[in-house]
């Protein structure tokens, strides 16, 4: 990524190669009443950047461990112990059920534990980020000259332009994801053929109604889905500038100052792992931060020249979230590239 100093020094070396053909160029004078200059330019923006993030995924809360109690209901993505209609009588219970005849654990052949498994959030989150190059939009300035001196001239530049930022992340994230066994007693009862479900009611082969004990395990996982920040960008700008003939048409023009955006911002997201989630979040909110330009004026016509240059723009970070994810959008590195009329008078 080229820093913002490599723009502007190109654009002074465009300027001083420039100088020497230009030379010669026609002979329309400058009018140096011309006091007053409005602008009016397209632009470019790059270096937009927006970050996502999640918590690590869980489609439901981890179940309570050995100790926590026998009147308590524990639900995994295989199966279930609950509580049933005696309350868990002594310590067990019918309303339990299974999904696969792995879970059930032999000990020198007899049936002996059955196997439940749960996959919880560990910690931490997922990340991702996206750009999303050109971001397109206009500009829009006006200068009062301050001064006319023998090198140029010195001015107060209010400028104001709206930039559209849509960046779309449909890349999957990784995220860490702590998955538990919990092992239950069958106290001699041969399990009835997965996959089974019993009931609260009854009756039925009843278990150990808590985990006799728990082993946990962590991997990573990725997270499917999309994020996306559908912005308007609109920014407010007031600096000094100056404009510096290089020969009767051709001038450099350069200027710096204070920066005000305003972000209006919609954010989507949906993800996938190993449960289903979406949301959605609109937010608008101000930035504050500042700017440098440069660039090349050539006058075409007594009034109006064309212009080309590039600016810098530090905004810092606007952030939003929606149920638990969040995306930030990026705007302290971004670089305009323009180009447009300027009309004097």
């Amino acid at each position: 990524m080229q820093s913002p100093v490599s723009f502007f020094r190109l654009i002074g070396l465009g300027a001083v190669f420039a100088a020497v053909p230009l030379s010669v160029c026609a002979q329309d004078d400058t009018d140096s009443s011309d006091w007053n200059h409005f602008g009016l330019n397209f632009r470019s923006g790059i270096n937009i950047e927006a970050k996502f993030s999640s918590p690590a995924p869980s489609s439901f809360s981890l179940p309570p461990g050995p100790g926590a109690g026998a009147g308590l209901n524990h639900t995994y993505n295989d199966g279930f112990v609950n509580v049933d209609s005696s309350g868990n009588l002594g310590g067990q219970t019918w309303n339990w059920g299974y999904q696969h005849s792995s879970q059930v654990s032999d000990v020198e052949g007899v049936p002996t534990y059955l196997l439940m498994h749960a996959t919880g959030a560990e910690g931490g989150g997922a990340n991702g980020s996206a750009t999303d190059n050109p971001n397109l939009g206009f500009d829009f300035s006006y200068t009062r000259d301050l001064a006319h001196l023998s090198w140029g001239q010195v001015g107060i530049k209010i400028a104001f332009g709206y930039t559209h930022v849509d960046i779309d992340d449909n890349n999957p994230v990784s995220a860490n994801l702590e998955t538990i066994t919990d092992k239950y007693a069958l106290d001699g009862v041969v399990p009835p053929q997965a996959p089974y479900s019993g009931s609260s009611g009854g009756p039925g082969p009843v278990i150990g109604s808590e985990p006799v004990s728990r082993s946990a395990s962590t991997a990573s996982a990725l997270i499917a889905g999309s994020h996306d920040v559908d912005a308007s960008l609109f920014d407010l700008r007031l600096g000094p500038s100056v404009n510096i003939p290089l020969c009767k048409r051709l001038s450099f023009q350069a200027g710096a100052g204070l920066a005000v955006g305003l972000v209006d911002s919609d954010f989507t997201f949906t993800e996938t792992s190993p449960a289903t989630a979406s949301g959605s979040d609109s937010r608008t909110a101000c930035v504050l931060g500042a700017y440098g330009e440069a660039g090349l004026a050539y006058r075409i016509a007594h009034s109006t020249s064309l212009f080309a240059g590039a600016q810098y723009e530090y905004l810092g970070n606007f952030n939003q979230s929606a149920d638990g994810s969040t995306a930030q959008l990026k705007l302290g590195q971004t670089v305009y590239l323009e180009f447009g009329l300027q009309f004097h008078f």
